[in-house]
């Protein structure tokens, strides 16, 4: 049976020859009663008090899981954000070769035309010294011919 402050002031005892004194024990039941409430208030405080203690645990917890999971969500779009750049870069990359090779092909066809272009300046160089050449040639044979006849009188 489970004692409170009540059943302590509540309680009588029995006389005999030799008794107590009536007002010392009453005293004494209380201030065991009044030790007894202090320590029922302080056993209701600290029951409450941990009850704070571990529903704030459990908050804790909470949010501890809470953490973890943010901090894994991070970890995989760190992850996601690192293979798309990746996969951004080797597009890039792809898309400045092929733009390298294009500007190199443009520059190869551009440099055969010039070429093509340059051996039909040498043919046409060539072909107008023949045919200077020829008219010089001419001019020197009508010189040399002029040279050759007498001078006409007048």
């Amino acid at each position: 049976m489970r004692v409170t402050p009540l059943d302590i002031i509540q309680k009588q005892f029995a006389a005999n020859r030799r008794g107590y004194e009536p007002d010392e024990v009453r005293a004494f039941l209380e201030e065991i009663r009044e030790t007894m409430e202090d320590l029922l208030k302080e056993n209701q405080r600290l029951r409450e008090q941990m009850a704070r203690f571990e529903a704030e645990i459990a908050e804790l917890r909470s949010e501890e899981h809470e953490v973890k999971e943010t901090l894994q969500l991070a970890r995989q779009v760190k992850e996601e954000m690192e293979r798309t750049a990746r996969r951004e870069t080797d597009v890039l990359l792809g898309e400045a070769r092929l733009e390298g090779e294009k500007i190199l092909m443009a520059a190869m066809d551009e440099r055969k035309e010039i070429q093509g272009e340059l051996v039909g300046l040498r043919a046409q160089r060539a072909q107008l010294l023949g045919e200077m050449r020829g008219v010089v040639e001419t001019h020197i044979r009508l010189l040399n011919d002029l040279e050759a006849e007498p001078p006409a009188v007048r």
